[in-house]
């Protein structure tokens, strides 16, 4: 390992030690509901290198923080936000772009191993998850304003920073409804604006329906989009859940799963179907502007699902799946190609403080290009301060491909062997420490290291 990296893992030791790295988080609810102020916050430390000495070392903090009463009965809020630090740079320039004459130049990712999209702006940056406040009159239950930044999962989960408001009507329904400009983190968003209305209506505790119209404007195009959606427990140990959506003036999609536990049995079964009615491209925001250009083109498919989760006897479990693609008229390109998937994993659980688990995975594409893959995983937890674990897996890949231009077609065979292990510690009831390290073999020699250090502090 590079030098500079040792200083930099020896620092970034110091610091954690000191305590002056403060901790990060994620955007959601946690623990301690009992605390006015509360929330979770996450410090990573990752260094990444290669057998040739290439390296890569950064620094994410994670923070989420609700106080339920900024002023009581009248205010409450909650920020969440992702900072990053590259501590050694990157290669200057996005993925893609070539450097030097047409046909001479080199591509910039292929000069660094480590790019990512987590690292792809500034070396230092600050991404603002939600940052609102909510204004109420006694009871946030009874209807309440929330301003600021903040993600709408009702509405396609569009990040806005919008003014929203939720009133109950009655005692089974609910108007919501928001207006303000969507954020990316990827992509320009001036001058963008979003806003929707909604109906949320609950007749009782296992059946609940959702109603919803929004339309989004930015400078590629405007949409209007709507959804139906239902949740229902219509006998014992089932749960099914159907979601409807249209874009425009075309259906865009439909999802429905169900979900069946047989007690006689001790067993989960989960079936999923979803199929894409219309075409999705660059000038279709597909579930916010984050996601809009960074998943190809999709055309029409339909995709099944079937998966179980079964208890055997002696402490022993067994679960997996299967699922398959279609895509319309076999219309296969580039970015939409017929697909299926299988999974196996076996449990045990000799005792409450050992776990062992093994895996199987296959997946085949077409045109004819498939991966196989095994794993295997032991768990040691002896008491509630301390988890380990170690584990390795075997992936085979299978790919063909057409030079066009020789009329050649190739097939090549390449394999991948992981070796990681995970320590993680309880220092408090409140902060933990895990240490991640992880290493991969391949058949051409590109052998890869990585280390994580995180904190977490519950607050």
């Amino acid at each position: 390992m590079k030098a500079s990296i040792a200083q930099g893992g020896f620092w970034v030791l110091v610091l954690f030690a000191t305590g002056m790295f403060v901790s990060p988080v994620v955007a959601q609810s946690y623990l301690s509901p009992n605390r006015k102020v509360h929330g979770f916050s996450t410090t990573v430390y990752q260094s990444r290198w290669l057998a040739d000495e290439d390296s890569d070392q950064d620094i994410y903090q994670y923070w989420n923080l609700e106080a339920d009463e900024i002023v009581p009965g009248h205010a409450r809020g909650a920020f969440s936000l992702r900072l990053n630090t590259d501590i050694d740079g990157r290669v200057s320039g996005a993925p893609g772009r070539t450097i030097g004459g047409p046909g001479s130049g080199t591509y910039v990712y292929d000069r660094d191993p480590f790019y990512s999209v987590d690292d792809a702006r500034d070396r230092e940056y600050v991404d603002l998850y939600t940052g609102y406040v909510d204004l109420y009159d006694g009871d946030p239950n009874q209807g309440f304003v929330r301003i600021g930044r903040q993600y709408l999962p009702e509405f396609d989960y569009i990040q806005a920073d919008a003014i929203k408001l939720e009133l109950p009507v009655n005692s089974w329904a609910k108007f919501k409804g928001y207006f303000g400009q969507a954020v990316s983190f990827y992509s320009g968003y001036d001058g963008d604006w979003t806003g929707g209305l909604g109906l949320e209506i609950q007749q009782s505790p296992t059946s609940k329906w959702w109603m919803e119209y929004h339309r989004y404007e930015d400078d590629i195009s405007d949409d209007h989009s709507y959804s139906i959606e239902t949740w229902q427990q219509p006998w014992e140990g089932a749960s099914i859940h159907a979601l409807y959506r249209g874009f425009d003036d075309q259906a865009r999609d439909l999802q429905v799963s169900l979900a069946q536990y047989f007690s006689p049995w001790d067993l989960t079964l989960f079936l999923d179907y979803q199929r894409l009615f219309s075409e999705l491209g660059d000038l279709s925001r597909q579930n916010s502007p984050l996601y809009r250009s960074g998943l190809l083109e999709q055309n029409p498919y339909n995709r099944y699902s079937i998966r179980f989760d079964k208890a055997l006897p002696c402490n022993f479990g067994l679960s997996g799946g299967f699922s398959a693609k279609r895509v319309s008229n076999n219309d296969q390109d580039y970015g939409n190609h017929d697909y299926e998937n299988a999974d196996v994993t076996l449990s045990f659980y000799p005792t409450d403080k050992w776990y062992y688990s093994i895996s199987g995975e296959w997946w085949n594409t077409d045109p004819e290009s498939s991966f196989f893959g095994y794993s295997g995983e032991i768990g040691y937890s002896p008491n509630k301060c301390f988890d380990w674990t170690i584990g390795s897996s075997y992936g085979n890949y299978v790919f063909r491909y057409e030079d066009e231009s020789q009329g050649v077609l190739y097939r090549e065979s390449p394999f991948i062997k992981t070796y990681y292990t995970s320590l993680k510690m309880n220092v408090t009831d409140r902060s933990h420490v895990k240490v991640n390290f992880e290493i991969e073999d391949d058949d051409r020699d590109n052998d890869y290291y990585r280390l994580r250090l995180i904190w977490g502090q519950t607050f």
